[in-house]
């Protein structure tokens, strides 16, 4: 018997079927998640009897619920008779009956272990999500239980996270999540007298704003391995931070760019710059130190010692990486060191000429390169520290699992960074500039941390949360937090 021969079969059970595999525990997380707003569309792909659907309409959602089976079709009408705002369409998850770039959501759930080609099904996902829009994929870990091809038509015995998260990539998507969700479903198999408790993920990314439409089947050209959109993006912050470092000469007395950065375009209250402190340890005053276009600031959070390796992503012209020398390497000694990586030609110069100035050029070293690609090797750095750089990255997600890569087991990430509270209008998410001043790039908080948590980190934990702007839409907050990579996580 086919996948759609059995679900015709079940239809008018499956309700009850489905009730006994998992709750509605699960869809809440999908929601949750998914972050939805009222008045948009989503795809409900695999629909079923309308598990999914079901909570979309309740919050105000539109929803086009595509299923390979009439008669799964045919139950969702007659349950949802009185309800409005649902287009049912019969289809394949790997030929999706619905048009380009028209929905805002797609959620997949339990639909892709019945898929032939779970791949080709996700490209379809991505083709129909709106640039910005999201997908979120809920179903089981690879498990060993052969009863479910069967008795229950499964395709697949589950999917590695690892397998998921390259197939959303590969299809195009950003800002990539894979995670755990708390609680598993069973199924009792009648032949076999073997009940199968298996795990659940869930799986999100995000259809970059810059994204071309994807044509059917093919892979789109934004991928996370070599984006024509982050190549646009990292373009775009190389320039806007490249005339800022020719903008400012050495010898310049002032963190503080007048009208420079928008990451930095004000004093606080003790004449320091963006929260960092107005002196440094062994008296390196604020005067004597170069630009910084920081948000916050995480060498107080860092808990340096003397000792230490610590990488800056993003260094710039040195601040950040100055002061971590100074704590990390005792006056007069050579123990500790500190690398900056950062991709603009003009702040490395910036930052090595200072490094001169200052006397810390045997202590600090600075590398061309991408934080999504650090040139760094695993395990070699007890502390990751960042300023106000990863907003602007185009894959965030590849920051965070570098991050991880190149930390010690027990080591630490301590950031500062800009998010939002409510989700960034499209309109300014695409505009270069606005990215480029570390608002386009920001994130929402709880995606942010969920991205640091899926790479793997710990015990993360959130030191201040300051309002920096606030826009009719979304509130632009700045975050200072710590996180740890576990001490037995040992890189093979």
């Amino acid at each position: 018997m086919s996948s759609k021969a059995y679900f015709d079969e079940v239809a008018a059970q499956w309700d009850a079927i489905r009730a006994s595999y998992f709750g509605d525990w699960l869809r809440e997380k999908a929601y949750a998640v998914a972050g939805l707003r009222p008045g948009q569309t989503a795809a409900d792909i695999g629909a079923g009897s309308g598990y999914i659907t079901e909570g979309l309409v309740r919050r105000g959602l539109n929803v086009i619920a595509v299923d390979q089976s009439q008669a799964m079709l045919a139950e969702m009408r007659k349950k949802f008779a009185a309800a409005s705002g649902i287009d049912y369409r019969q289809g394949e998850a790997e030929c999706l009956p619905i048009a380009d770039a028209s929905v805002d959501y797609v959620f997949a759930n339990m639909c892709l272990h019945h898929v032939e080609q779970p791949l080709l099904a996700i490209r379809e996902m991505v083709r129909v999500l709106k640039p910005g829009g999201k997908m979120i994929i809920t179903d089981m870990d690879e498990h060993q239980f052969e009863f479910l091809r069967s008795e229950l038509h499964d395709r697949w015995l589950g999917f590695r996270r690892a397998d998921v998260a390259t197939w959303l990539s590969q299809a195009g998507l950003e800002q990539i999540v894979v995670e755990s969700v708390d609680g598993g479903c069973c199924a009792q198999s009648e032949c076999a007298r073997q009940t199968a408790t298996i795990s659940v993920f869930v799986a999100s990314g995000v259809r970059p704003v810059h994204a071309e439409s994807t044509v059917k089947g093919a892979v789109n050209p934004t991928t996370a391995s070599n984006p024509r959109h982050s190549q646009d993006i990292h373009a775009s912050v190389r320039e806007f931070y490249a005339a800022q470092a020719r903008a400012a000469a050495p010898a310049q007395s002032s963190c503080c760019q007048p009208a420079a950065s928008p990451c930095c375009n004000s004093t606080t209250a003790s004449g320091s710059c963006c929260g960092a402190p107005a002196e440094v340890a062994d008296g390196l005053a604020s005067e004597t130190l170069p630009p910084s276009w920081g948000c916050g600031n995480p060498i107080a959070l860092a808990g340096l010692q003397p000792g230490q390796v610590v990488l800056d992503l993003g260094s710039g012209a040195g601040y950040d990486a100055f002061q971590a020398a100074r704590l990390v390497v005792p006056v007069g000694g050579r123990q500790g060191r500190v690398i900056g990586v950062d991709m603009t030609d003009d702040m490395l110069r910036l930052a090595r000429e200072h490094a001169e100035r200052l006397g810390l050029a045997a202590v600090t070293e600075f590398r061309k390169g991408y934080i999504e690609d650090l040139p760094l090797a695993d395990s070699s750095v007890d502390v990751v520290l960042s300023n106000c750089v990863i907003n602007l990255s185009p894959d965030k997600a590849a920051v965070f699992r570098e991050a991880y890569r190149v930390l010690k087991p027990g080591g630490w990430l301590a950031i500062s960074d800009i998010v939002t509270e409510g989700a960034m209008p499209e309109q300014l998410r695409a505009d270069a500039e606005v990215w480029a001043s570390c608002i386009g790039g920001a994130l929402e908080e709880h995606a942010y941390l969920n991205l640091i948590r899926a790479a793997g980190f710990s015990s993360i934990t959130v030191d201040s949360r300051t309002v920096v702007a606030a826009l009719p839409e979304v509130k632009i907050l700045s975050l200072t937090l710590r996180a740890y990579k576990p001490l037995n996580d040992m890189i093979a």
